[in-house]
């Protein structure tokens, strides 16, 4: 598939920090220190092909150039100010920005497979009632370099084979830093993940669907769906009051249609809430209408509702297969040092 390039071209000379620049910015930026564009393609492949922490690492950089860049310019975006393990290997990750900000990202090894679960905010303002994210309220947009530089911190502990926006914050209210730090994470230059290896997880903000299907974003999607209604599904996440489901599956569809990509439902089971047998023959079709794979969450405990019973999880799932979907169980990990799915909250890591 042929990604088009980003339009935005900015004035590199009020850029402190580096992390987060595309290629070609920073071939503007050499040019404007003195150096050739090629100096701008190497700096590129330093910075996120073999993550360097310090310009000193530099060494096929001209001396010069390395000087002038160490006075005026950051490559460091965050650092960890916490680290939590699970009995089950998955590392939790408190980081704090340069601004004292914080946020947490989640190391998730399973075989081959290193899982990297990255934060696009500080908070989150869609203030879904079973998530303990959005019940601190929203701080801020995290930049590009903020969510790229967790990929840098997680590779010098485990290399990420897929990174999955999913951790504080809903990533396509940062659309423009989420696209941007998913350019960099799929260049073949940069981090070299595949696009089926990067995924966006979203609750259903409309427009961001729309853009991400017009700028032709290499990633996956998923969507989180609390309830296959509209009037349940507002009670548990507000976003359904502004974009219902025939909205919300509209620009899924534009979405399958410009990047021919199923998508993915994701569906958090609330015990007598959402997990009852006529709610999956419900869920049932809207899977169907999208080619979509549902993967069912156990509930992770944050705020107040239950986890639907073994019995129920499998029977929800037994009937979603009967109708022809294609339903997992997702394995729970880190629930103990609260690092799983609505567990979040960046506050300190214990």
């Amino acid at each position: 598939m042929t990604v088009r390039a980003p339009a935005e071209a900015r004035i590199i000379e009020t850029v402190h920090s580096l992390k987060g620049l595309l290629s070609d910015e920073l071939e503007t930026l050499a040019v404007g220190e003195g150096a050739r564009p090629y100096a701008g393609r190497q700096l590129f492949g330093w910075l996120y092909a073999r993550g360097a922490e310090s310009f000193d690492r530099m060494t096929d950089l001209a001396l010069p150039f390395r000087e002038r860049l160490s006075t005026r310019y950051r490559i460091d975006e965050g650092r960890v100010a916490g680290e939590r393990a699970s009995v089950d290997g998955s590392t939790k990750l408190l980081v704090e920005f340069t601004d004292g900000q914080r946020a947490e990202c989640v190391i998730i090894p399973e075989g081959r497979r290193v899982t990297l679960c990255v934060s696009t905010q500080a908070g989150c303002a869609r203030a879904c009632v079973f998530c303990a994210t959005g019940a601190g309220g929203f701080r801020r947009n995290l930049t590009a370099g903020e969510i790229v530089e967790q990929a840098v911190i997680a590779r010098r502990r485990l290399p990420p084979t897929n990174v999955v926006f999913m951790g504080c914050g809903e990533p396509l209210d940062n659309y423009d830093n989420v696209r941007r730090a998913a350019l960099l994470l799929t260049s073949p230059k940069g981090f070299a993940l595949g696009a089926r290896h990067v995924t966006v997880s979203t609750v259903g903000v409309v427009p961001g669907i729309l853009r991400l299907a017009e700028d032709r974003v290499p990633v996956r999607l998923t969507v989180s769906l609390s309830a296959p209604d509209d009037v349940l599904r507002a009670r548990l996440a507000p976003i359904a009051k502004r974009w219902p489901l025939e909205e919300l599956l509209g620009a899924l569809e534009t979405w399958r249609k410009a990047t021919r990509r199923d998508p993915t439902i994701a569906y958090v089971l609330l015990k007598d809430v959402n997990d009852s047998p006529a709610q999956a023959r419900k869920l049932a079709p809207i899977a169907r209408q999208l080619g979509a794979r549902v993967n069912l969450i156990p509930y992770n405990e944050a705020r107040g509702f239950a986890r639907s019973t073994p019995e129920a999880v499998r029977r929800f799932h037994e009937i979603l297969m009967r109708l022809g979907v294609i339903a997992l169980i997702r394995k729970e990990r880190g629930s103990d040092v609260a690092a799983a799915c609505g567990q979040l909250t960046a506050g300190e890591s214990r």
